[in-house]
């Protein structure tokens, strides 16, 4: 048997997207295997492959570029080594059904995400202090100016005087971002919370307050708080559709509330308003909140394993100054005091593996491009042997 060392690597981010005349690739996706047929295809596939496709290679080295992890101690397997219960493998064929190259996969997840994961920055709600509020102060009997951060003014306070007894603007909120489901969840997740710690009482506790959630029905819903015994809620009617990208923003504005979402494909689209009681809002002066500005519970989603595949997101914003839609198709129209970059992009293996031998052998995908896929080589010829698209390669998640 032909023993050759294979050198795994993920296209390091220093490879932007190369510019290559579109070529369109002739090739046909062979029978999935599995088990042990699986694992003696895999140790015998460097002599049926007739890769013609190259790792790109340092011009005076001639060596892999960018071969990030360099050259690993495996004798042909791959990182982590293949699993024959839990992976398959995929062989493309050209059109004079010869075999190019493999593609592994796990098999009972057949799909993948491109991208890196979101990463959410709230700095902004801690400085500058830019906010102006009115304070009271007891000793002189008299309001006087402060200027604080973006926090404290939408968390807001509470003066010792019924005449001046609030200040900042809690009641104000306005968050949204895209998002893609590829199922609905058993249970609700809190997209964004603004949930209050009432401090006063041993130990403390927790209520909601503009807790916008995404129910297990598929409908969105804010519950809110406007005085302290009591609770409103809006919810939407329709469900936001699976499989594609849907805009979604929830608003308050004191007592005014609105839920809105819109497909990207502009094939249905949905805003509900209500006004949450007709009396004034009244809280305590005397009692002590913190609210949150929380999307942990969404994250947790998007960063476990088992449920990262299913709900895709990205341009999430937090800023109550955003109107409806405001930023659905210009995300940088306004500030934001809690943005996002980055987000994972779900996708089924068939695409993936036309969208990777296409940018691999040289043309341009929309999807993806190089630094998003895993690949093994022979690093005596630098022919592309392998990819890999299982969801624990040395990519996943990067």
């Amino acid at each position: 048997m032909l023993k050759k060392l294979l050198v795994g690597l993920v296209f390091s981010s220093a490879f932007s997207t190369l510019i290559f005349a579109q070529i369109q690739p002739k090739v046909q996706i062979g029978e999935a295997l599995s088990g042990k047929e699986a694992k003696e295809m895999l140790q015998n596939f460097p002599k049926e492959v007739k890769s013609a496709i190259k790792v790109p290679q340092n011009k005076q080295t001639k060596v892999a570029k960018n071969a990030r992890g360099g050259t690993y101690p495996y004798n042909n397997d791959v990182i982590p080594p293949f699993n024959s219960s839990t992976d398959s493998l995929v062989a493309l064929r050209n059109s004079a059904g010869n075999v190019v190259l493999y593609v592994t996969y796990t098999t009972d997840k057949p799909f993948a995400e491109v991208g890196n994961i979101l990463t959410i920055d709230s700095s902004r709600l801690d400085s500058p202090k830019d906010y102006a509020v009115q304070k009271w102060n007891p000793d002189k009997q008299e309001l006087y100016s402060e200027y604080v951060n973006a926090r404290t003014y939408y968390n807001g306070g509470r003066n010792p005087t019924d005449k001046y007894p609030e200040w900042g603007m809690p009641y104000s909120d306005s968050f949204g971002m895209w998002i893609k489901l590829g199922g609905y969840f058993s249970e609700a997740i809190s997209l964004f919370n603004r949930n209050e710690i009432y401090k006063q009482s041993d130990p403390a506790w927790e209520y909601q307050y503009f807790n916008f959630q995404l129910l297990p029905s598929g409908l969105l819903s804010v519950t809110t708080k406007y005085s302290d015994y009591s609770t409103e809620r809006i919810i939407t009617t329709k469900p936001i559709p699976l499989n594609k990208w849907v805009y979604i923003q929830a608003i308050e504005k004191v007592l005014d509330h609105q839920i809105g979402w819109k497909a990207e494909d502009g094939s249905d689209e949905e805003l509900v308003q209500k006004t949450f009681g007709n009396q004034t809002i009244k809280f305590s002066k005397d009692a002590s909140y913190q609210r949150y500005f929380s999307v942990t519970d969404l994250m947790r989603y998007l960063e476990n394993d088992e449920t990262r595949f299913y709900i895709n997101a990205k341009e999430l914003f937090y800023n109550p100054v955003v109107g409806m839609f405001e930023l659905m198709d210009n995300y940088n129209a306004k500030e934001k005091l809690i943005f996002s970059t980055g987000g994972q992009i779900t996708y089924d293996i068939n695409t993936l593996i036309q969208e990777s031998y296409t940018v691999l052998s040289g043309g341009t995908s929309s999807i993806l491009n190089l630094n998003d896929i895993d690949v093994y080589y022979d690093p005596q010829t630098l022919n592309i042997l392998l990819i890999d698209w299982r969801i624990n390669r040395q990519g996943a998640g990067k």
